[in-house]
């Protein structure tokens, strides 16, 4: 850029980039303060101090460091997004897999009603969907350029920051100098999005260490991801789960620790800033790691369906026993509520498990409730006492229906399709600009 805009010849821009290309590893021996100062001086030995005068002309380490921060982070960001796109696929082929294997939804833990596998699959897609199209709409904001900022100020040298964005494969710039050599904002909204995504992850991983204990048993870990306790021989540890779930707290401290140092500096670039750095990294490498062992997890967790007359489990079609009582018999909600609900209590008093009182607790309560009314009862209670029949009969957009289930996997599926574009294409503009960033040194060499 200095070459094409006149203010440094282009036999000293020569010298400039054959120095640097010499620079395989940094210099072990400079005695220089930093790595801009060691570079600096071993260029000038190469080219001269009249060229490597020149290294440092229009630019300062502040918006140096801003600016490698951003093209690194871009490509972690990406890499990440890339993985995300690779677990959506696993996901999609298991909810399709499992739109009809029924498992007990759950409220604080307890059973509440019947749903499927696919159906709890597709709540943890779309809660880290959202994560990845965060991602997409931070990669627009990160992808620009703070070069030519120099410290804060700008600079009174003739230079073209636009072109220097283009070579670096930037979308374009961060306009205000003192805003692109100082700001950490994108690191900050880098890790809030960590965060997001590893609570996300944390509470599915939470989630499988809860289904695959044995009282539930709605879960299996393959031998090959399960370990072995070192005192009981009938141990069946799901120790990488747990990994997981303690990986996902680095970008959370991360985040807090960041936030913190930022929130009462004052504008323009300070050192503080140095400290945020390695936890930009460490978030970045524990995410990667978190979502590669998702993936893997997800593929190969084997899922026990719940059996639809299962002793213990009749209480889980009490909504929907409340509802027919609505819909069929035309009772107010809340007295259905109460009818169905005084079954519940006398079926837990009595500590059975058969589905056969269930049924004949309903039948009384109602009775006695509603009296002639209740004759219609006996004929359509069927229909709401199997847990697979009760799914099946859900109408509402984003039920756990197999038909609505799969209609929403269509759709998230042609999402996840015109993502995959969109990633292809910011990759591509990347190459792209290292292409021509390497021709133009190589002709300027020449």
């Amino acid at each position: 850029m200095l070459q094409r805009n006149g203010v440094v010849s282009r036999k000293h821009v020569r010298k400039i980039l054959r120095a640097l290309a010499q620079l395989r590893s940094m210099p072990s021996s400079s005695r220089a303060e930093d790595v801009h100062a060691a570079i600096e001086e071993a260029v000038t030995r190469r080219a001269g101090k009249v060229a490597g005068g020149n290294l440092q002309l229009a630019k300062s380490r502040n918006d140096q460091v801003a600016t490698a921060i951003r093209m690194r982070l871009r490509g972690e960001t990406l890499r990440i997004m890339d993985l995300l796109i690779d677990t959506f696929a696993e996901i999609q082929s298991k909810i399709k897999k499992h739109c009809k294997t029924l498992v007990i939804g759950r409220t604080h833990l307890q059973p509440a009603e019947p749903v499927t596998y696919g159906h709890y699959l597709m709540a943890t897609h779309d809660a880290m969907l959202r994560d990845l199209q965060r991602l997409e709409e931070f990669y627009a904001r990160l992808n620009l350029s703070p070069m030519g900022a120099c410290a804060l100020a700008g600079t009174s040298i003739p230079i073209d920051r636009r072109l220097v964005a283009t070579l670096l494969g930037f979308d374009g710039i961060v306009e205000n100098s003192l805003d692109a050599a100082g700001s950490r904002d994108f690191a900050l909204e880098f890790l809030a999005h960590m965060t997001q995504l590893a609570i996300n992850i944390s509470r599915l991983a939470e989630d499988f260490v809860f289904y695959l204990t044995p009282e539930v048993g709605q879960l299996q870990l393959p031998k090959s991801l399960s370990f072995a306790s070192s005192i009981m021989p009938q141990k069946k540890n799901p120790d990488i789960i747990e990994l997981v779930r303690a990986k996902c707290a680095i970008p959370i401290g991360a985040f807090s620790q960041a936030a913190t140092i930022l929130h009462s500096l004052p504008t323009s670039y300070n050192l503080d800033l140095q400290e945020i750095t390695p936890s930009i990294w460490d978030s970045s490498a524990a995410m990667e790691d978190v979502i590669g062992i998702l993936r893997t997890v997800l593929s190969q967790t084997i899922v026990s369906p719940v059996q639809p007359d299962a002793a213990g489990l009749a209480l889980i079609t009490a909504t929907e026993i409340a509802n027919m009582l609505v819909t069929d018999l035309g009772v107010p909600f809340r007295l259905a509520h109460q009818i169905v609900a005084s079954a519940a209590v006398e079926l837990s008093e009595s500590k059975s498990i058969e589905t056969g009182l269930w049924r004949q607790l309903i039948l009384k309560k109602t009775r006695e409730a509603l009296g002639n009314r209740s004759k219609k009862l006996e004929s359509r209670l069927d229909s709401v006492m199997d847990p697979a029949a009760v799914v099946a009969k859900k109408r509402s957009i984003g039920c756990p229906a197999p038909k609505e289930t799969l209609r929403l996997l269509r759709k998230r599926t042609v999402n996840l399709s015109r993502i995959l574009k969109r990633q292809s294409v910011r990759r591509g503009r990347l190459a792209m600009a290292k292409r021509r960033l390497c021709s133009e040194v190589t002709h300027l060499r020449a």
